[in-house]
């Protein structure tokens, strides 16, 4: 069957050739990032330390912020910028209670895709050309981005490096976002010759479901466009690389993953219901969940089911717990988002993303029951603080 949007399968070849791919890419990244944004992270991480803000991370992690703000500045500015009046705590505040209430997510989900079409997303010219951001544009956007809940975890990074920045001379803040942007028009360019073998299927996919996406809450979720699908991809690498030494120090181990995988629907799934999400209840003997979950019990490692906007505080370290390292598993236009609240919550993660996006939900008519990288996720579970890999 075709893949939906992206796939990390090409040439009816497993998915081992992308990750030799995304790996190669990130380096250079990286690499291209050391004389236009790696200074800025200096300078930031400076301010950090100056203020007793946060513990200093990873250098990849900040290149990813950064990277992230020039594509989804470039993508969703105007839209953000256009909508003068919304109900943007209320908006952002239900984001959160369809996580802590998952009995009232779909009249909560209603709500929110009517509100999304009336008020977020107005009708406005593609991004054409907007000028070096103002301090008081990104403090807008930045409420747009929390409103929508699909760019929550973003937006709280934004802020912090919006106070950094407020910090700055005219002249010093017109360099930062040049750069930015060229460096955000280099990865536009370069991301598209590696990785776009991936995405063949997205654009196709926009014009096909613009209509039925119109009033329903996954509409940014279902509408990214191929530049957020190779932004997620190499932001996925980058951001296991960024959390590898904490998630290596742990001994146990736990792993996500969500119901699109599992053989069958809910009716005829026989997993059982618990705080966490669902326990596989070993029903299907070719169900990837439950290949997983026999997995599991020979290299002691716990598998649980869970559903896409989950509450995943439930997983941050508690008294008498001891401190997991979990794998999750999402599509690319979820994965880094719910990466960066797990870490938010302390969470040690590394991530496996899938093959392809298949879910009923929001994805296909009938669903695909997808999968992801087996020797990819034996890597990441065997991972220890020694590790060369």
């Amino acid at each position: 069957m075709d893949a939906v949007t992206y796939s990390l399968k090409i040439n009816n070849s497993d998915s081992g050739r992308y990750y030799a791919d995304i790996r190669t890419f990130a380096d250079e990244v990286f690499a291209e990032s050391g004389e236009s944004l790696q200074p800025i992270t200096e300078n930031y991480t400076w301010y950090l330390k100056e203020y007793g803000l946060e513990e200093i991370r990873e250098t990849e992690e900040y290149i990813l912020e950064l990277l992230s703000f020039g594509v989804l500045w470039r993508n969703y500015a105007s839209t953000a910028l256009a909508a003068k009046t919304a109900p943007y705590i209320t908006l952002a505040r239900m984001s959160e209670w369809r996580k802590k209430h998952q009995r009232m997510k779909p009249y909560i989900d209603f709500a929110r895709g009517v509100l999304f079409t009336l008020f977020l997303l107005p009708y406005n010219k593609k991004y054409e050309d907007l000028p070096v951001p103002r301090l008081e544009d990104i403090d807008h956007v930045c409420k747009w981005f929390e409103a929508t809940g699909e760019f929550r975890e973003q937006a709280l990074r934004f802020i912090r490096w919006r106070a950094y920045w407020g910090t700055l001379n005219e002249t010093e803040l017109f360099n930062i976002f040049l750069s930015i942007r060229k460096f955000t028009d280099w990865f536009i360019q370069r991301s598209a010759e590696v990785l776009g073998k991936y995405t063949g299927n997205v654009d196709g996919f926009l014009r096909r479901s613009e209509k039925k996406y119109r009033w329903r809450e996954d509409r940014i979720q279902c509408s990214r466009s191929r530049l957020e699908y190779h932004l997620n991809m190499v932001g996925a690498e980058l951001m296991n690389r960024a959390f590898r030494r904490e998630y290596s120090e742990t001994k146990k181990r736990i792993v996500l993953l969500p119901g699109c995988m599992r053989a069958h629907a809910n009716s005829e799934c026989k997993a059982v219901k618990v705080k966490e999400g669902l326990i596989c209840g070993d029903c299907t003997p070719a169900c990837n969940v439950n290949r997983l979950r026999h997995m599991g019990l020979k290299k002691n490692f716990d598998v649980y089911i869970i559903p896409h906007a989950s509450d995943l505080s439930l997983w941050s370290p508690r008294k008498g717990r001891e401190k997991a390292g979990i794998i999750a598993t999402a599509c690319a236009t979820t994965l880094v988002e719910g990466g960066w609240e797990l870490k938010r919550y302390d969470v040690p993660a590394q991530c496996v993303l899938l093959d392809c996006s298949g879910c009923k939900k929001h994805w296909h008519a009938d669903g695909i029951p997808t999968g992801f990288n087996i020797p990819e996720f034996k890597r990441i579970l065997n991972l220890t603080y020694l590790s060369k890999t």
